[in-house]
């Protein structure tokens, strides 16, 4: 008798070791389908900081309001430009935001959104203004200014890079934030392209970009969407970020960061 009840509890044990060990796979199971790499712009004073996201600027805002709101564990990481859309490619990285679509760019990414309008702008030193009036006086400025590897400045600017000689001597791609305000605070470039609202902010609340100017002239003016990797990203986990996406927008968090960085 007194075997036959250890039977039934060695049996019961290893009924309820069965049940955790399926409970925890599931939810290993499930918090997998959802957990995304995301590149994010490194505005932080020094890239070592325990708070490198201090100065993240609106992007990392809208991304983690977005996958909180569609229960995804993520993991930011800071990387150049140009880079970046190689790993979204290779599926290394899942997200990316504040992306213009193009016909290259769809082959490998999903867009979804759109995200908010993008208007980008010249932005100078306080000490160096330089004031433009058209898109040729880039051209007469007395050192380069520095642009993103691959990124979609507009039908004007991609004239101007294709259609000037020596074109280097005029327009110098820098991937590193740190290094371009380094670059502008010396004189080593005139200024660099950026989104306006984010510069804004950036001026007045990190202390590396309370010096720089913005120029009124609009370089570029376009909505941007968030892109997700196909290689990372399934068609259910993209309806599930879209139909987040539209909670947000619906609850007026979206309206909130669009606030917060005087966009709205």
């Amino acid at each position: 008798m007194a075997n036959k009840i250890l039977k039934r509890i060695y049996v019961l044990l290893l009924f309820l070791v069965f049940s955790l060990n399926v409970q925890a796979l599931s939810s290993t199971q499930l918090g997998s389908d959802c957990e995304l790499v995301v590149r994010f712009e490194n505005f932080a004073r020094y890239s070592s900081s325990s708070d490198a996201l201090s100065w993240h600027g609106l992007d990392v805002d809208f991304a983690k309001a977005l996958l909180k709101e569609a229960n995804c564990s993520y993991k930011f990481v800071s990387l150049p430009w140009g880079r970046s859309i190689k790993m979204l490619e290779s599926g290394e990285i899942a997200m990316m935001l504040s992306m213009s679509p193009t016909k290259q760019r769809e082959r490998f990414a999903y867009f979804i959104g759109p995200q908010r309008n993008e208007t980008i702008v010249f932005v100078t030193h306080k000490s160096r203004p330089h004031t433009l009036h058209k898109y040729q006086d880039l051209l007469t400025l007395p050192a380069p200014v520095a642009i993103h590897r691959d990124a979609v400045y507009g039908p004007d600017i991609d004239s101007l890079l294709k259609n000037t000689a020596q074109v280097e001597d005029r327009f110098t791609v820098i991937t590193n934030n740190k290094l371009r305000i380094s670059m502008l605070k010396h004189g080593r470039i005139s200024g660099f392209f950026a989104e306006k609202y984010n510069m804004l902010y950036q001026a007045e609340n990190n202390p590396d970009y309370m010096q720089v100017e913005i120029n009124p002239f609009v370089i570029n003016q376009t909505p941007v969407y968030i892109a997700l990797s196909k290689q990372s990203v399934s068609p259910k986990l993209k309806a599930r970020l879209e139909a987040a996406l539209t909670r947000l927008k619906q609850s007026g968090k979206i309206q909130a960061i669009l606030k917060k960085y005087k966009l709205d």
